[in-house]
């Protein structure tokens, strides 16, 4: 009887045992599928922040939210928290909708002078907001020379507004296009992301500073008051100058009327 007992139980303590080897088995097989998918949080910016804006405001004032996004996609310096070394910091770009908050971005007042911001001697930066077809406006980057178009006047029908080079040649100093293209939101939020979620590839706004001088600065104001503004990146070798107004009248080649 009492080796009758024995034997039970040890079948008992070798059950145990397996039982636990397939389930250290599993929880491994399982950290070893997600491993390559492994989740982390960041800032995206929820609505325009503009330049200058401080850590303890973007804090305080919920400007930001925190989303879930495969590790393999996020650059490294992206924020998953305002901390407190940032507090104090200003932005020192715009930071369009859905934008990354990364850590590169903040600086002191000091670093946001127009030397630091990147403003040439002798040019006034002035921000615009200008249009581009995605996939063309997340190529343009601080640095690029780019043409300056203008369709005017604003809110008219096509037929009635006519289009013309403004600018020949700008400096961009900087230019915000949202989150990169490959990097891949959270289901909850991939609906309202600038990029990923748009449902088609229409032309869109973007917040920009170009460097001009103080007259090119006078016309580049007055054109984002009363028209839309478009960018040309202007290619190697190209070149760019100032030409007639082309309407609906004129927008055809000749050998197209014909």
């Amino acid at each position: 009887m009492r080796r009758r007992v024995l034997i039970v139980v040890f079948a008992l303590f070798l059950g145990g045992l397996s039982a636990m080897a397939v389930v250290v088995y599993a929880r491994g097989a399982d950290r070893r599928a997600v491993a390559d998918r492994e989740g982390v949080w960041v800032l995206l910016a929820q609505d325009r922040i503009p330049r200058g804006t401080t850590g303890a405001q973007i804090r305080s004032g919920n400007l930001a939210e925190r989303v879930l996004m495969p590790a393999a996609t996020v650059p490294e310096g992206a924020l998953d928290a305002i901390d407190g070394k940032l507090i104090g910091l200003r932005l020192s770009a715009d930071l369009a909708p859905d934008q990354m908050l990364m850590r590169g971005l903040f600086a002191d007042e000091d670093d946001m002078s127009a030397a630091r911001a990147g403003v040439p001697d002798g040019k006034l930066a002035v921000s615009v907001e200008v249009t581009m077809a995605p996939g063309v406006a997340e190529k343009v980057t601080a640095g690029d020379t780019v043409t300056v178009f203008v369709t005017y006047p604003k809110d008219y029908p096509p037929s009635s507004q006519k289009t013309r080079v403004l600018l020949p040649e700008a400096t961009v100093i900087s230019i915000a296009t949202g989150p990169p293209s490959d990097v891949t939101p959270s289901p909850a939020t991939s609906s309202r992301l600038s990029f990923s979620g748009r449902s088609n590839r229409q032309a869109a706004s973007y917040p920009a500073t170009l460097a001009v001088d103080q007259g090119q600065a006078t016309g580049l104001v007055h054109a984002a008051q009363t028209g839309s503004i478009y960018l040309g990146l202007v290619g190697v070798d190209a070149t760019v100058g100032p030409s007639a107004a082309v309407d609906y009248d004129n927008i055809w080649p000749k050998a197209a009327t014909r």
